[in-house]
């Protein structure tokens, strides 16, 4: 059957849409439901920094507020219409078919974090429940690999063994030897890795200029630090007078981190980020609007739907994505999502929880941020205490939300999806119509979703779309 071909008679495209519509609505996103309450965060953060607790526990309400009745409701639907995407001509079948199986695979994720955290320890409910957890995890989201991490973390190792260090400075490394294991001492691991050529750079930032100077222009020359209502300020004129679709909105919020949601077509600032500078502010824009909200845009203009939302497996290339902008922006290459990568091989591999992989991390971020012989202060030392915990591009949080115990992959997306994306513009370096096809909506890069991305535009728009 081909794209063009009329689905079956038997094929309710109303109740379709108006089910399908009703399962996004009910399933629980993982970046929502993982923020925790606030007070139980700050509280949590500022007894670690002061060396009061030796555990580290937050609060997460909308986890714990899902009930297994709406869980149930969401399997039993999201199994109707599985059946449904059987009628479906063409490629809708199959597309739906991985959207609303990502979607079960979610209601799975957040159901074992409700029940690992309502389980008393050493039950056998928390095994099953860690089990049900890291299953789900790794289906999303995949897994550290064992080499990567080695090197990555040796790699930082190395370079902080190398400066003079001052007596107090020795100290603290000679902490963070007995907190890493022994293999992150050995140099011999930090092999080298994947590294675009200067042309494909280049064509990238000529290529995120285009795109993005108008939405840049926007943006304040200063010296001084851009806040978080000035940074949402930033975002709505950019969406306002830069974008087509007048429908989005950028507003303050909870969140652990800035969101695009493309199905409320909301773009959330977390009330409670840091200030940012100009530099940094670039950064979010070409990442946040230049690629997410674009990406949303173009897809959601299709006939299929969840091309605007994601297609199955498309995360890393759409955080890739937008990692490998922001370093196009300024023309040169680094690697991205290092720390949290790090962080997830602690706990995957070596078995570290919350707390040793905060220790670790302090320290290293301080021994980085260490010039030769410098002694280190204590207002140095709690800066990067709380940098670990939950600073940007570091935050050990990230790696260990929805249970504070066991290591959440999603951020994984950044080093893996950015090294697969330069790979793939590696490959087709200065051929724009592919690059095009690459931000025709939230996909892969991927042979099968560049076909999905071909074909949906001979779908008859009236017959098939999908609220």
């Amino acid at each position: 059957m081909n794209s063009k071909e009329i689905a079956p008679a038997s094929f309710d495209r109303e109740k379709f849409n108006t089910d399908y519509s009703q399962l996004t609505k009910i399933t629980p996103g993982i970046i929502k439901h993982t923020v925790p309450d606030k007070e139980s965060k700050e509280r949590a953060i500022d007894a670690l920094v002061r060396g009061e607790a030796d555990s580290f526990h937050q609060e997460y309400p909308m986890i714990k507020a899902l009930s297994r009745e709406g869980e149930q409701e969401c399997y039993a639907l999201a199994s109707s219409l599985l059946e449904s995407t059987r009628l479906m001509p063409g490629i809708e079948g199959s597309v739906y078919k991985g959207a609303i199986k990502t979607k079960i695979v979610s209601m799975e994720l957040v159901s074992a974090m409700r029940d690992y955290n309502e389980a008393k320890d050493g039950s056998a409910e928390k095994e099953d429940a860690t089990k049900r957890f890291m299953a789900a995890n790794i289906k999303l989201y995949g897994e550290p690999d064992r080499g990567t991490y080695q090197s990555l973390l040796s790699e930082k190792i190395a370079k902080i063994s190398q400066k003079n260090r001052s007596f107090e400075a020795e100290e603290i490394f000679s902490e963070l030897k007995d907190i890493l294991p022994a293999e992150a001492f050995d140099a011999s691991l930090a092999e080298s890795r994947f590294r675009p050529s200067d042309e494909t750079v280049q064509w990238m930032n000529r290529v995120v200029h285009s795109l993005c100077d108008d939405m840049l222009r926007h943006v304040p020359k200063t010296d001084g630090l851009i806040g978080h209502k000035q940074l949402r300020d930033i975002f709505q004129a950019i969406v306002d007078g830069e974008f087509e679709d007048d429908e989005w909105t950028v507003e303050l919020g909870k969140a652990t981190a800035i969101k695009v949601a493309p199905a409320s077509k909301r773009i959330v600032i977390p009330s409670d980020r840091q200030p940012v500078t100009a530099a940094e502010a670039r950064r979010l824009v070409v990442h946040e609007l230049g690629i997410h909200v674009l990406t949303a845009m173009t897809g959601s203009s299709t006939t299929l739907k969840p091309l605007g939302r994601g297609l199955a497996g498309y995360a890393d290339t759409q955080e890739g994505l937008g990692k490998v902008a922001e370093q196009a922006l300024e023309g040169e290459f680094k690697e991205a999502g290092v720390d949290h990568y790090i962080t997830a091989g602690l706990a995957y591999f070596d078995g570290r929880g919350f707390v040793d992989a905060y220790e670790a991390k302090w320290r290293m971020k301080l021994l980085e941020e260490l010039a030769d012989g410098e002694v280190p202060t204590s207002e140095q030392v709690e800066k990067c205490k709380r940098q670990a915990i939950d600073g940007p591009g570091i935050a050990t949080i990230r790696i260990f939300r929805g249970t504070d115990e066991l290591p959440l992959f999603k951020d994984l997306s950044y080093y893996n999806g950015s090294v697969q994306v330069w790979k793939y513009l590696e490959s087709i370096c200065g051929d724009d119509l592919q690059l095009n096809l690459l931000l025709a909506g939230k996909i892969s890069t991927s042979k099968e979703h560049q076909r999905i991305i071909l074909e949906s535009a001979s779908l008859n728009p009236t017959e098939n779309e999908v609220a």
